[in-house]
């Protein structure tokens, strides 16, 4: 009797341990931004667009790759990954082309052993992607920060790009006034508090800064939301965006210039890149870009509007 008594608590304690774990699992499972990769996973792999990996370099690589005809190459700007950014437009893409949709240094899967968060090193890799794939000359599409390295890439390696499509992005058309008035609309120093989310109602502001109707997350999805999209290398975020505000009112002293035709896609109520932006671009390329404007939609219109950015886009690279 005396042992038995002493090895219940061996048992109870086994059993808290094991009802522990299964609600750890319980909670795993119930991860909506978890079943959302996953759901957005099996939702390519139906269109026959597979995850691949890549290392090239210094630099590991992940992106998706499906379809057949000529390449389309899709950049995604600050967020988690390129899955969550570009998954309504690449079905539509993949019928009639060959889409790469890589994750960017620092995001999703994609990191480098050199810690050089500059737009070079975004471009360097991203020309020994289309090597690796054996791809010449691809048609490029950029959301914001992606759109920059679009924008770069046609700049310094025009022979690589065929035509460009660029999504609220300024290109090198952005000033020191632009930037001024965009800290100030916010009431922000820094727009790191904005782009990299810290706290859940950071990532309510990021929601509210995409969508034009943006969708009210309840607190504990704010916080699997920074668990799983945001815990992942923070600091390397930070430091991009730190390196490309350096650079951003000075890109149009770097070499080169784009000369591809191309399509702006703005979102009429853009807080972010403000859709005289857009226009300004429009201008500063000479009668080579088509500006289209995403009624009812801010910095996300690829989200918002996924469909009818999917079907301009299908139409512009036909």
């Amino acid at each position: 009797m005396p042992a038995l008594l002493r090895r219940a608590p061996a048992r109870t304690s086994g059993m808290l341990v094991v009802g522990a774990v299964a609600m750890l699992e319980l909670l795993n499972a119930c991860n909506v931004v978890r079943i959302g990769e996953r759901q957005l996973t099996r939702k390519l792999e139906r269109r026959g667009v597979r995850s691949e990996t890549a290392l090239l370099g210094d630099a590991n690589v992940h992106y998706w790759e499906g379809g057949e005809g000529p390449p389309v190459v899709l950049l995604h700007g600050f967020g988690a990954s390129a899955l969550w950014q570009w998954h309504e437009q690449v079905g539509p893409l993949s019928r009639n082309h060959r889409v790469i949709v890589p994750d960017l240094l620092w995001f999703g899967s994609s990191w480098s052993k050199r810690r050089d968060f500059s737009i070079d090193h975004q471009l360097e890799t991203v020309i020994a992607l289309l090597d690796h794939l054996g791809i010449e000359q691809a048609d490029f599409v950029g959301i914001s920060y992606g759109g920059i390295i679009a924008h770069e890439l046609a700049a310094l390696y025009p022979d690589r790009v065929r035509k460009l499509a660029i999504l609220d992005s300024p290109g090198r058309s952005y000033t020191p006034a632009d930037h001024t008035a965009m800290l100030e609309r916010f009431a922000v120093d820094d727009v790191g508090a904005l782009l990299v989310p810290t706290t859940p109602e950071d990532v309510q502001v990021l929601l509210d800064l995409g969508y034009f109707k943006a969708p009210k997350a309840p607190r504990w999805v704010q916080n699997q939301v920074l668990e799983v999209m945001y815990s992942d290398f923070r600091e390397e975020k930070i430091k991009l965006l730190a390196d490309l505000l350096a650079q951003l009112d000075q890109l149009h002293d770097r070499p080169g210039r784009v000369t591809h035709e191309t399509l702006l896609i703005w979102g009429e109520h853009d807080p972010v890149f403000p859709l005289e932006i857009g226009k300004r671009l429009e201008a500063d390329m000479d009668g080579r870009a088509t500006l289209r404007v995403v009624e009812k939609a801010r910095h996300a219109p690829n989200l918002e509007h996924g469909e009818l950015v999917a079907r301009w886009l299908v139409e512009w690279f036909r």
